[in-house]
């Protein structure tokens, strides 16, 4: 399942607070790249057997992808549309 769309800063949030509450970077975008975090950034988060993939580009901003009920906890957590 995937959310899309989500403003920026709300991503950013939601990155950062899963961060806090255990979840690891497993992947991210090449840090060293001339444009991450400028037009294009991701990253995938692993907890357990766990995964959540984020995608932000300047363009449609956050997305989110992951099992179905850590995405419906998401929505539900944070008052986000599917």
């Amino acid at each position: 399942m995937k959310i899309e769309n989500i403003e920026t800063e709300r991503g950013n949030e939601i990155l950062a607070g899963l961060r806090k509450a255990g979840w690891k970077i497993a992947k991210q975008y090449n840090r060293l790249a001339f444009d991450k975090g400028i037009d294009f950034d991701s990253y995938t988060l692993k907890k357990g057997k766990q995964t959540l993939h984020f995608e932000w580009s300047n363009w449609f901003e956050w997305e989110i992808e992951g099992d179905d009920e850590l995405i419906e906890s998401l929505i539900a957590n944070h008052q986000l549309r599917s």
